[in-house]
């Protein structure tokens, strides 16, 4: 059988597909990812076949301009000033139609993957006639968010003859069920599995801990639209505790913190499952996969939340008495350094120690990606049959 995935061009939307593809390709199925920008190179550095689908264009950049159009910050020099009408809220779905589309006629594949935001594997599955199922990728998204982004595909759908999407065969919800938020229909349950990237480990990630360990990270994308800023605080909060403190900021410039403290380690890019299983507890942005790889960690965590689908995704996590989330994210540095004190529940409170070990231990007996091939395969033949 034949998967094509849909992936839109960022990391913390592509890579929540990887596993699923690699247990297809693992179980003998041909596989074929469509996306662009830099997460061809970084399909390819998972051993998975990619295609270019919008040859031309960098995605990041304009992604990058818009967030900050919408914050209404200046470009940085050389930068673009503002996005194109319409790219990024599709995620760059209206750019790829075409080539996917034209790839996918020539491919023919049986059966479309694609992310809440990857609207056009949807659009290559109605224009083929084959089933498409979603792959969620956390808390922040429902059939409500798809039908938007498919609306915002009305002129590429308009393109290729289609009055609009065919409804999903199957939605894959990766959340724990307990703290699962939507009830889309056919809804399946698949595993989180991390997947972060490839990268040399450190020594010190496998030596016993003298003292407990907190990774801090803003995933990929808000480094490059906010810098630092956002974890300022942290360091203040360093400052006063004792831990150690890992920077995982993806290399971006932290001048602006100043001279850190002894126990403030900065890193390079190091994959994020394995610096969470080499630590305690956890500080981060509220991106889907850092909260999930978090949660399959069994870490308490301490959630930023802001923009996107991050609340979505702090709300689930204080729901579930997990993590904490800060009411004012900007006033953590204020005059009464409320940061320190959330640094402390963070490392002191057991509830949330307990709730995040409960929580791993839900997702572990999830049905994993290479469970879930087998039923994915039963289901394209059977829609396949009756075309």
């Amino acid at each position: 059988m034949r998967v094509l995935f849909a992936g839109p061009p960022f990391f913390g939307l592509l890579y929540p597909m990887v596993p699923l593809a690699q247990a297809f390709r693992a179980a003998g199925h041909d596989v074929l990812v469509g996306t662009c920008g830099r997460a061809v190179g970084h399909t390819v550095a998972a051993g998975l076949p990619a295609v270019d689908c919008a040859p031309g264009i960098d995605p990041d950049a304009l992604y990058t301009a818009m967030e900050k159009g919408r914050q209404g910050k200046p470009p940085a020099p050389g930068e673009q000033r503002t996005a194109p009408k319409g790219k990024g809220f599709s995620f760059f779905s209206e750019e790829m139609a075409d080539t996917m589309v034209d790839v996918a006629r020539h491919w023919r594949p049986d059966l479309v993957v694609h992310t809440p935001n990857g609207v056009v594997g949807q659009l290559v599955a109605a224009a083929l006639g084959i089933p498409s199922v979603v792959h969620a990728v956390g808390f922040g998204h429902t059939g409500r968010h798809v039908a938007m982004m498919n609306d915002a595909l009305a002129d590429g759908y308009a393109r290729h003859g289609l009055d609009g999407p065919a409804p999903v065969a199957a939605w894959l919800d990766v959340t724990p069920p307990a703290m699962s938020v939507t009830a889309e229909p056919h809804r399946r349950y698949l595993r989180y599995v991390p997947y972060n990237g490839g990268g040399a480990l450190p020594h010190w990630l496998f030596e016993d801990r003298k003292r407990p360990r907190i990774a801090v990270t803003l995933g990929t994308v808000r480094p490059v639209v906010d810098g630092v800023s956002p974890v300022e605080w942290v360091v203040d909060a360093a400052r006063v505790t004792d831990a150690e403190f890992v920077l995982a900021l993806g290399g971006a410039d932290l001048s602006a913190l100043g001279t850190l403290p002894d126990n403030v380690r900065p890193v390079e890019w190091t994959p994020l499952g394995a610096l969470l299983a080499g630590s305690d507890a956890t500080i981060h942005h509220g991106g889907a996969g850092t909260t999930l790889t978090a949660l399959d960690a069994g870490l308490p965590q301490l959630v930023l939340g802001e923009g996107a689908d991050r609340p979505a995704n702090a709300a689930a996590v204080q729901r579930r008495g997990c993590g904490l989330v800060p009411e004012d994210p900007a006033a953590l540095a204020g005059p009464d350094r409320p940061g320190r004190e959330l640094v402390r529940r963070l490392l002191e409170d057991e509830a949330l120690a307990t709730a995040a070990r409960e929580t791993a231990e839900e997702m572990a007996v999830m049905p994993s990606p290479a469970d879930a091939v087998p039923r994915l395969v039963e289901l394209a033949l059977s829609q396949g049959a009756n075309r």
